[in-house]
């Protein structure tokens, strides 16, 4: 047995990259595997550490597939899985929400600097579990599970080229990260820094054969991150008592070049960004009840700095941002209903936060200040109607899930919001999915009560002259806004076939209205300029001279779309041929003597253990059958991964005039708008540790009615490929063995923008407008990467 379980841990640590036990330390009679050795998924399993209940995960993803990523850290992780995780609601930034174990995070800088190889498996759940934890059913949740046992610190280095406008990057990333049985730590130090690109770096001007100027398309920078996060097991809050404490601290400098002065000297916008925030989460179990209260502050301080042609003292603009927040849950199962066992969740949100801001523009100066108080309580129940552990019941899973929401502000007053959805699962393969919610979303305090600024000599289109121009704009807060009114109806499927393992497939047709809705005016056809005239300034001639493109609640919206998702993925290959000689040596000597203590030969020479994981106290390998399934280890693994929606239906009321635009059909208000099609792919393949991935994003062509005679605004589609590859010494056992130094070392190339490809807009008589040439839509082209990472 001893000698079956050091060899075992030897095998699937090295077939991993994960550490290996020294063979002189006492193994206990009956091992008992940590939870970071899990290599197989079975399909339908559960952990301890999933979402409570009886929710199936549309997608669950194990460690041996995760490592196949190439990525390294958590962000590029969600990158891969970003098909997977995109939401067909299609309502805000589409971003999953995130858990860790199965409980919720203040915020996302906690966990940011989460390596790869801590994560043992990840877990995609529909919309609908969003409510369990407080949320709108508009999100996709992710469920990170980590390993129990982690230790590793981490070096990462890059440095980034782009082709055309010559823009150097450099970053720089110290982590480092501590798991155990009774808590985790999670720090990380990021340092950025850009070169700006100008106009005359690219060799453009709105004046055709013109002197290009040295405006700057995109600004100098350099950024600076520190994020921390120390949770801790505590007793005291009873059964899975946990409390997080986390902190993130970032400045960031920006420097754009406006012009030329009077006298040949540069004039310029300088711009500091300092945010800091703090929070602490306690969490627990009561009668099977969870509980989870974060209280958090936040501070955030912008100060703008503008130079003048004719030397008067420079525009200045201050913002300062500060808040605190309470947020509570509490949700759990409620037994003895009509078919089973239904769930509750109960949320509460208190916040007050404080805006003030103030601006000086030459002769003139004015100053904000707006506060805001906000109370919101939402719930959720889950009934299940039907069950198919039932005797008799052929209408397999059948739940119904009420939510309804009240809330008040300061500025708003009284607002609510309620919802109601189905959710049948006919068999284990299929789950169909009906949902309708309305709900009330306020603007922020910055979209209210920024302060204004001017961008000088903006380039602008004027649709009306068909003129390319240069002319101020202003931007900031519009105190005038009001709160959206949000109402969603949804039919979803999923599909994961049990006859072809790693195939997943999802259906859904959203259709969102929105009354109120903000937004602001790209292009300024005939419709919004007769509805919004007091945004644009002409001269007696006509000709446009200034224009305000901050927001504004442009109307009524609505949009209908079905998007089709899938993911499929393959191992292939087998394990290295050392490993199986290894488990071959095990069976014989197993064979010839069971109480066996050495083998025959010994163990290959220089084996040392990867960096990352360190066993428990006295160790506990796996045990033979693990041996097996560590034999077993394909070489490699390919997936794929892709989402793509047709937008049926794309209409706007504007709200001054009544007029009725279809974006999809020369209505739309901005160059990005009025896209009937978008397809996100993601593709990876690994042997062994050598690797790529190819990410693409395209969207379908557009087209803009100026409303001033025939002219028109023509989009073409646009196809964008990043690539990446990457060598990972993580699946490469033989080298770790040979060279110990690269043990937990990755090189990576990135190419983004593979092909070159332009966002191309022409008019009516096939001409690219100066203000749409592709160098100012999208000044970086084809950009390549070059990093360097090291785990200790």
């Amino acid at each position: 047995m001893k000698l079956t379980a050091c060899l075992a841990s030897t095998a699937l640590y090295l077939s991993l990259g994960l550490p290996q036990i020294s063979a002189a330390q006492s193994v206990p009679d009956a091992p008992k595997a940590d939870p970071a050795m899990e290599v197989v998924v079975v399909r339908g399993s559960r952990l301890p550490e999933s979402v409570p209940g009886d929710v199936k995960p549309e997608l669950v993803i194990g460690t041996f597939e995760i490592r196949t990523t190439g990525a390294t850290s958590l962000p590029e992780l969600l990158l891969t899985l970003l098909p997977q995780t995109q939401s067909g609601a299609r309502r805000g930034d589409n971003k999953p929400i995130l858990l860790v174990n199965g409980r919720r995070v203040a915020d996302f800088s906690e966990i940011r600097a989460i390596p790869v190889r801590a994560i043992r498996r990840v877990e995609v759940y529909p919309e609908d579990v969003a409510l369990r934890y407080g949320f709108p059913a508009d999100q996709k949740v992710v469920n990170l599970i980590l390993v129990g046992r982690f230790s590793i610190n981490g070096i990462t280095g890059g440095i980034g080229q782009s082709a055309d406008a010559e823009r150097e990057t450099y970053d720089l990333v110290l982590d480092s990260t501590r798991i155990d049985t009774n808590g985790r730590s999670v720090f990380s130090f990021d340092a950025q820094k850009a070169s700006g690109v100008s106009e005359e770096d690219l060799g453009l001007s709105l004046s055709p054969g013109g002197i290009p100027s040295i405006r700057s398309i995109l600004p100098e920078t350099e950024t600076y991150r520190f994020s921390g996060a120390v949770g801790k097991s505590v007793a005291r809050l009873g059964e899975q008592g946990y409390v997080t404490m986390g902190v993130d601290a970032q400045s960031e400098t920006s420097q754009s070049i406006l012009s030329r002065s009077l006298t040949g000297s540069r004039l310029a916008r300088d711009t500091e960004t300092t945010k800091a925030k703090s929070s602490v989460t306690a969490e627990g179990v009561v009668k099977d009840r969870r509980w989870t209260a974060i209280v958090s502050a936040l501070s955030e301080d912008q100060n703008t700095r503008t130079d003048w042609a004719d030397g008067r003292a420079r525009d200045r603009t201050n913002q300062q941002l500060t808040g605190a927040s309470f947020d509570g849950t509490l949700a759990g199962p409620v037994p003895g209903l009509l078919a089973g066992t239904g769930a509750f969740s109960l949320r509460t949100q208190a916040s007050a936060e404080r805006l003030e801001s103030d601006y000086t523009r030459g002769l003139l100066a004015g100053s904000n200040d707006l506060d805001r108080t906000k109370v919101d309580v939402n719930g959720s129940f889950t009934i299940p109607l039907a069950s198919r552990k039932a005797a008799g019941s052929r209408f397999g899973d059948l739940s119904l899930t009420l939510n309804g929401e009240l809330g008040s502000s300061s500025d708003f007053g009284g607002s609510g919001g309620w919802g109601t959805g189905l959710n049948w699962s006919p068999t284990n393969e299929l789950q169909i999915t009906t949902r309708y919610s309305t709900s009330e979303k306020l603007p922020t305090l910055e979209q209210l009560g920024g302060p204004q600024t001017n961008i000088p000599s903006a380039s602008v289109y004027d649709a009306r002259t068909g003129l390319s121009l240069r002319l101020d704009e202003t931007r900031g807060g519009n105190g005038a806004l009001l709160p959206e009114q949000q109402r969603d109806f949804i039919l979803g499927a999923s599909f994961s076939p049990l006859q072809i393992d790693g195939l997943n497939l999802s259906l859904t047709y959203a259709r969102n209205k929105t009354e109120d809705y903000i937004g602001s005016i790209g292009v300024n056809i005939r419709a919004a300029e007769t509805a919004f005239s007091s945004r644009y300034q002409r001269n007696s001639a006509g000709t446009l001279i200034g224009q305000d493109t901050r927001a504004l609640n442009l109307g009524d919206r609505q949009t209908e779309t079905v998007s089709f998702g899938l993911s499929y993925s393959r191992n292939f290959g087998q394990a290295p041929q050392f490993l199986r000689d290894i488990v071959s040596k095990v069976q014989k000597a197993q064979d010839a003597n069971p109480d066996a203590t050495t083998l025959p030969g010994g163990l290959p020479p220089g084996i040392t253990p990867p960096p990352g994981f360190k066993p428990p106290p006295g160790g506990t390998p796996p045990d033979f059958n693990q041996l097996m399934q560590a034999a077993k280890i394909p070489g490699g693994r390919w997936n794929i991964g892709l989402n793509y929606a047709y937008t049926l239906d794309d209409t706007l009321i504007l709200k001054n005039s009544g007029v009725k635009l279809d974006l999809l059909d020369g209505g739309a208000l901005d160059t990005e708008m009025g896209r009937r099609h978008h397809l996100t792919l993601d593709g990876g393949l690994n042997y062994r540790g050598i690797g790529g991935r190819l990410a693409a994003v395209w969207k379908g062509e557009g087209e803009i009615a100026t409303g001033y005679g025939t002219e028109r605004l023509f989009v073409d589609d646009q196809a964008t490929l990043d690539l990446s590859l990457f060598a990972s010494t993580d699946l490469m056992p033989q080298l770790n063995m040979a060279v110990p130094f690269l043990n937990g070392a990755q090189i990576r190339f990135e190419i983004n923008n593979l092909t070159d490809s332009e966002r191309k807009v022409t008019n009516s008589t096939g001409l690219v407008p100066t203000a749409y040439q592709s160098g100012l839509l999208e000044p970086e082209g084809r950009s390549y990467k070059l990093s360097l990472k090291k785990q200790f």
